[in-house]
């Protein structure tokens, strides 16, 4: 059975995940007649609590999107932005309907673990046979594993190890329509 077009970026706290996506992204768009689509995770300007913001940048629109929110100094609670959670899976799944050679969906981590955040959209992807990459945090990755189960492909946090796998799946992928 042929591996899922799905890889998984493992990376460890302290791994400048942005910055590889980021990167991967840049390099992925810049390759001839590949067209890239999703959300590459972006860290901004602290709120009043410290912590940082959170962003999606649309690689297709051009635009971002704010995953979190300021709730104030002092706060300790989960600044997850719903608004902005509904509307990167919105941006996905119109994202996933062009049938783009890639799609880049940022984080896997506690929301989708407990059945939520963008886990419908993956599985869309899947089930429509387009190809798919996700971070994961070494430590969520039982509640990767529960959720895909087998067939998928583990990358290091690099770049480089990014653009290879698609370079050899798109190669796979086009010798197999020959």
């Amino acid at each position: 059975m042929a591996p899922l077009p799905l890889a998984v970026i493992v990376y460890e706290p302290g791994d400048v995940l942005e910055e590889i996506l980021a990167a991967a992204r840049d390099r992925l768009v810049g390759l001839p007649d590949v067209r890239i689509a999703g959300l590459v995770p972006r860290l901004g300007p602290r709120h009043s609590n410290g912590r940082a913001s959170f962003w999606l940048d649309d690689i297709v629109r051009g635009d971002s999107i704010a995953l979190s929110q300021d709730l104030g100094p002092g706060s300790t609670s989960c600044i997850l932005n719903a608004d902005g959670l509904a509307t990167a899976r919105m941006r996905l799944a119109e994202a996933i309907a062009v049938r783009p050679d890639l799609v880049l969906f940022g984080r896997f981590a506690k929301e989708e673990i407990a059945g939520r955040g963008i886990r419908e959209e993956i599985g869309l992807a899947l089930a429509q046979d387009v190809p798919a990459l996700v971070a994961v945090e070494r430590a969520m990755l039982p509640g990767w594993i529960a959720f895909a189960a087998e067939g998928w492909t583990m990358l290091p946090a690099d770049a480089d190890a990014v653009v290879a796998w698609f370079v050899a799946l798109a190669a796979e992928r086009q010798s197999a329509d020959t």
